[in-house]
């Protein structure tokens, strides 16, 4: 965790507050304006925090650098960071190779300027709050939230529901903000101007004809990042999906001691695990494996609740913080985590071929949407899976309706389904900033096509919000330091460099990364029909003593979720679950979005009245 609070006027009481807090942090005085704070820094980072006399710079993640091929090196902020930022100042930040976490304070004379920076394409971000004298900020929600009360955002909550994520700045309270991903903050403290800017953008010359990269460049880019990382104590976790089967054939090769490899499975009839297994087999690695089931669901809810640094939709968390509790008791808390997480977003993903369906979606008329949805409401067809034909895609076209073409494929629920009582404005305040984020993030982004703009908003709400953020919070809370070499800044410009047809390649997804593992596993291994990580979170809701704990978190009257999603509606789906009815994935997604924010909302208000229970207690 890294944070600080910096102000022309201290505020005594937020600095009473902060200072209760930090009894475990290390505290740094920056000149006369603040502080910056910090957790134990991981053993292979050096230091977290550098002060000079014009700059003081301080990160928790894993600077790397080397750009133009060379060998990647370990970034020290000391000697390397601080030269690099008094010659480019903000754009610095984009010449680190990994995702990075950073605070950079400059000093000129008598005025100070605070650069907030959040990963570029990972799960990492930012928070701050504004003061009228200051800001307060923070790498950890939860710490920032036990300074500055939660204040429940009703349009955060929606966003989870509909989206998955919220977009930045929005968080799930109203008075804290987020850097958005590829982002920085610029706060002038002497008049507490703030304005948010990209270091990175997201470039794609294929798509103005220009160079394109090769298979060649790819694996290159792939191979310096495992090279590094072969450097130290590392492990992986290997699913034996094409991303990580990949990437664990280019670390075995330049390892000099076997990387330890892990599986999360769900019983015997997994359709993954003979294929991690047959993977480990190749690389004469042994899989550690960890068994989940159905009654370790129960457990693994309050886990993810308590490790996860924000509320988002993604079930597979579940298992996911099962597994990470399981690596934690087994993992050198000197080496790293590899994640393989980006790869789709990169290198092919099948909402890249659906422009045609989701301009017919738009094309359709919004009122004709919600009249079809108020008559089908009652049907079963939106929300089970057996539901099939004419009516079952009758109402899949009318689950939504959003303004912009390009947001139909992050929807995560039957909006229009589930009688959601919402202000007209909280639909274009989101949209408004999904849009704003991700054409900031791309180069020329008004004449890029719809590959393109899909792609980024991939990488940002997708595989950023979601896919990334099962990990990385919950890692950093059990000591383990995940790393996600598919999205670091030299395989995002060489993705962009790659054809459309090839990352879609005769209607084979991800097609690049395919034909490169040609080179070490068998046809019938790598164009298999794809299952992928999906927990069975149907079935655990089919456990009444599951069903009945999260039916006690959301179905209750005073759930913030239920005042958007209706009590009666939460009930239904629940009880449908609980008799076995299998539930299209879209309502289990919206169902553990509503679970997932409620609960993480209940336990840091819980845990901020503990502590002022604390508090009383010791005065």
């Amino acid at each position: 965790m890294i944070g600080g609070y910096l102000y022309r006027t201290i505020d005594r009481d937020l600095a009473a507050r902060l200072e209760r807090k930090l009894v475990c942090c290390e505290k740094l005085k920056l000149w006369d304006v603040g502080h910056f704070f910090f957790s134990s820094p991981h053993r292979s980072n050096g230091k977290s925090c550098v002060i000079a006399p014009d700059l003081a710079a301080l990160s928790e993640d894993l600077p790397v650098s080397g750009d133009g091929g060379a060998e990647y090196r370990l970034l020290d902020l000391e000697t390397d960071f601080l030269e690099l930022f008094r010659k480019h100042e903000a754009p610095a930040f984009d010449h680190i190779q990994s995702d990075c976490r950073m605070a950079v304070l400059s000093k000129k004379e008598d005025s100070y300027t605070l650069f907030l920076a959040s990963h570029r394409a990972g799960a990492g971000r930012i928070y701050y709050h504004r003061l009228d004298s200051g800001i307060v900020f923070c790498s950890d929600l939860r710490f920032l939230l036990s300074i500055i009360p939660l204040d429940v955002n009703p349009l955060g909550i929606y966003s989870v529901l509909k989206y998955g994520s919220i977009p930045e700045p929005l968080t799930i309270s109203r008075n804290i903000s987020a850097v958005p991903p590829a982002h920085y903050v610029e706060y002038g403290l002497k008049r507490g101007g703030l304005r948010t800017v990209p270091y990175f953008r997201f470039r794609f010359p294929c798509d103005s004809g220009g160079a394109v990269s090769s298979l060649h460049e790819v694996e290159s880019a792939l191979k310096r990042s495992a090279s590094f990382l072969a450097g130290y104590p590392s492990a992986m976790l290997l699913s034996g999906g094409i991303d990580s089967s990949l990437y664990g054939c280019y670390l075995n090769e330049v390892c000099r001691e076997p990387v330890e490899v892990f599986y999360c499975a769900f019983g015997s009839t997994d359709p993954e695990f003979p294929y991690a297994s047959a993977i480990a087999r190749k690389l004469g690695l042994e899989l550690n494996v960890a068994v989940m089931r159905k009654a370790d669901a129960l457990k693994a809810l309050d886990d993810v609740v308590r490790f996860a640094a924000h509320p988002f939709s993604d079930f597979s968390s579940l298992p996911i913080v099962f597994l990470l509790k399981y690596i934690s008791e087994r993992l050198d808390q000197r080496g790293f985590l590899i994640e393989c997480n980006g790869a789709d977003d990169c290198f092919g993903f099948g909402d890249l071929q659906n422009q045609t369906k989701f301009r017919f979606k738009r094309w359709c008329p919004k009122n004709l949407k919600r009249l079809t949805a108020v008559q089908l409401r009652n049907s079963t067809c939106w929300k089970w899976e057996s539901s099939e034909g004419l009516i079952a895609r009758v109402a899949a076209l009318a689950d939504v309706h959003e303004q912009n073409m390009l947001n139909y494929f992050l929807v995560q629920a039957p909006v229009n389904y589930l009688s959601i009582d919402r202000p007209p404005e909280w639909d274009e305040t989101l949209e408004d900033l999904i849009e704003q984020t991700s054409s900031n993030c791309g180069e020329d982004y008004r004449n890029l096509g719809y590959e393109a703009k899909t792609t980024i908003r991939q990488l940002l709400y997708v595989n950023s919000g979601r896919w990334a953020a099962k990990a990385l919070s919950v890692g950093e809370n059990l000591g383990i330091r995940v790393l996600y070499p598919y999205i670091w800044r030299d395989v995002l410009e060489e993705q962009g460099r790659l054809p459309w047809s090839m990352k879609v390649n005769g209607g084979i997804v991800k097609w690049p990364l395919k034909k490169l593992l040609e080179n070490f596993m068998p046809p019938d291994f790598i164009y298999r029909k794809k299952s992928g990580f999906v927990p069975p979170f149907a079935a655990w809701l089919t456990n009444p003593e599951f069903n009945e704990k999260v039916r006690g978190i959301i179905a209750s009257g005073n759930a913030y979720v239920t005042q958007i999603l209706p009590l009666p509606v939460l009930d239904e789906l629940l009880s449908d679950a609980l008799s076995g009815r299998r539930l299209r994935f879209p309502v289990l997604n919206m169902l553990w979005g509503a679970i997932f924010a409620e609960s993480w909302i209940r336990s840091v208000l819980q845990n901020v009245q503990l502590a002022r229970e604390d508090d009383c207690k010791i005065f």
